[in-house]
């Protein structure tokens, strides 16, 4: 019961950081995030809110990278797996970790990003970029590391959800 206190705080204090960063603190501050194996930063600007895992509907005859869809007060929000849209493994439904990230209303999508873990803020006036050669995204842009050699790979929202892949969730 304590753990998921715990959790609940975590996740408060989060969306409170995201919420009260200033323009300057936005251009640089991530949010830190776990997709499988990988670490990715995403612009606090792009998501508008990070929230413990709701109830998703199946929809039938879409790809498997298509959770489904979920109510989030009164608006139904499209559920994107973002480990089985880059690999071809699921996550784990429901695991304590799992978190989704509303994509910011700006894009004019209502969709939401399933990743496996939120790791918090970081700051890319920390970070180090790194040149790492092709991605295998074209939504996957630069590459940073940190003071432990971590490397932390760049999610672009806007290119994400312009990509014709992330746009097409039916079954051909």
């Amino acid at each position: 019961m304590s753990n998921r206190i715990s959790l609940q705080n975590f996740q408060l204090e989060i969306t409170r950081r995201i919420n009260e960063s200033s323009v300057a603190d936005t251009q640089n501050n991530r949010l830190a995030v776990r997709v499988g194996q990988h670490d990715w930063l995403i612009s606090l600007s792009d998501i508008s809110e990070v929230i413990t895992l709701p109830p998703v509907t199946n929809v039938p005859l879409t790809k498997n990278w298509f959770s489904g869809i979920t109510n989030i007060r009164g608006r139904l929000f499209t559920v994107v797996d973002m480990l089985a849209f880059t690999d071809t493994t699921q996550t784990t439904p429901n695991k304590a970790d799992n978190r989704l990230l509303l994509i910011h209303q700006r894009f004019g999508v209502h969709a939401a990003l399933l990743v496996n873990q939120v790791l918090g803020l970081r700051n890319t006036s920390n970070l180090t970029r790194i040149h790492s050669g092709n991605p295998p995204y074209p939504w996957l842009t630069s590459d940073w590391t940190d003071e432990k050699e971590q490397v932390w790979t760049e999610l672009d929202i806007n290119m994400l959800v312009s990509n014709a892949a992330f746009l097409s969730a039916g079954m051909a």
